[in-house]
């Protein structure tokens, strides 16, 4: 082992690594309730018992030592599923919606992806990298050290390489990890031919595999957007291209988007609301990620979808904040455990999994991080109290203490480090 750059210790770690990923009312999980862990050159060298651990360990000059004085450490979080990249807000859809206006129909009249499409196309690359980073920035001082990000406030494909190439600028010298997605089929853009644009989308995937512009690629499955036919030729392309496939799949209603994502085998399928039991049971039996965004269906008004539904069907499931400027405006993976435990039936384990090792896996990353373990990138939080529980206990609060992605600090007491806020403004 190389040199120590940090030792943490009286942690009471909860490591998440032994635990079952698979949905099935876990009521427990494995702790280390005086625990240490070593980290070298950005990943976990070592994990346990405190007094063990610093007794072996051979520090160097400038090893920091971190007493967590006996506070709770868990994974850093994985949000895989957010629409970071836009300009401008919803508040007045909001409205619409409490006053009894649909989804579809609000973007049928121009309105939802639609303003947001407008505004987007108005900012400079460069208000855009900045606002970008900013919302990540406070992604992460809410547990958050991974976070994915689509485009798709573009529509065309001259704007959606836009906003890839804008991506790109905001991935530089970032201190969280960021993994990027393509979703050109985000929505209908207005008075086009829809075969032409279809082809013209598909073409572009090429492109986008060969220059590495993205990790993977998403579409909005969904009655009166992109059918199933229309996003299997799609992502049939973009594998084509070399990028991993995922969907936006039933959201609103049962459109056979789950029971695609089985049978395509992809990497995830996301939102999930008004998918069948049959559905469930193909992205089970696939070990394709059920993602839940429980922050959207509380937004939306709508209920969002049963754990016991997804226990029955033997999902392997992931929370993610779906951050977006219309449907879910928050970055608090904290909230969204609290509302997947009080509003969906997760037990506290199964949320906190869901938040790390399930997230993880959803974007094709469970052999990196998710999780306390010796050879994982040090991605790790820790919260304001002993029982990490407190994430969904004290829902509408931040209760991260500190968090650290590949051992360095991103966030202390709720705010940026001094190193995060030069990256937003770099």
């Amino acid at each position: 082992m190389s040199a120590p750059d940090l030792v943490v210790f009286h942690a009471r770690i909860v490591p998440c690594g032994e635990a079952e990923t698979r949905m099935g009312r876990i009521g427990e999980l494995a702790e280390i309730p005086d625990g240490a862990l070593v980290v070298a050159g950005g990943r976990i060298a070592r994990v346990g018992e405190s007094e063990q651990v610093l007794a072996e360990t051979t520090l160097a000059p400038g090893t920091e030592l971190l007493d967590a004085e006996g506070r709770a450490l868990v994974p850093g979080f994985v949000d895989p599923h957010t629409h970071a990249l836009y300009a401008g807000r919803r508040i007045p859809e909001m409205q619409l919606r409490a006053e009894g206006k649909g989804y579809l129909e609000i973007l049928n009249a121009g309105g939802g992806i639609q303003e947001t499409v407008r505004s987007t196309a108005q900012a400079s690359d460069d208000e855009l990298c900045r606002s970008t980073r900013a919302r990540i920035a406070e992604a992460a001082t809410y547990g958050t050290t991974t976070v994915e990000v689509k485009t798709g406030y573009g529509l065309t494909p001259e704007r959606e390489i836009r906003l890839l190439k804008v991506l790109a600028q905001v991935r530089r010298r970032a201190p969280l990890e960021i993994r990027r997605t393509f979703l050109g089929l985000h929505a209908w853009p207005p008075g086009v031919d829809h075969a032409a644009h279809l082809e013209g989308m598909n073409a572009l995937l090429a492109e986008v595999g060969q220059k590495e512009l993205a990790d993977a690629v998403d579409v909005f499955c969904e009655e009166g957007v992109f059918s199933p036919e229309e996003t299997r030729s799609h992502l049939e392309a973009a594998r084509a291209a070399g990028l991993a496939v995922r969907l936006h799949a039933d959201e609103l209603r049962p459109s056979g988007g789950a029971e695609l994502a089985g049978e395509i085998r992809a990497l995830c399928a996301d939102h999930l609301l008004a998918a069948t039991d049959e559905g469930l049971r193909a992205l089970a039996e696939e070990g394709v990620v059920a993602v839940n965004l429980p922050g959207t269906a509380f937004f939306l008004h709508e209920q969002a979808l049963s754990a016991e539904r997804q226990r029955q069907a033997g999902c392997v499931s992931a929370l993610a904040t779906d951050h977006n400027p219309g449907s879910c405006p928050t970055f608090s993976m904290p909230m969204v455990m609290a509302l997947a435990m009080h509003r969906a039936g997760f037990t506290p384990a199964e949320a906190l999994l869901a938040a790390t090792r399930g997230a993880s896996r959803a974007l094709g990353l469970e052999d990196s991080r998710g999780q306390i373990a010796a050879g994982m990138r040090a991605d790790f939080c820790i919260l304001r109290d002993p029982d990490y529980r407190i994430l969904m206990y004290s829902f509408g609060m931040n209760p991260v203490e500190a968090v650290y992605a590949a051992g360095r600090p991103v966030a202390k007491g709720g705010r940026p480090t001094e190193e995060v806020t030069a990256w937003i403004a770099s």
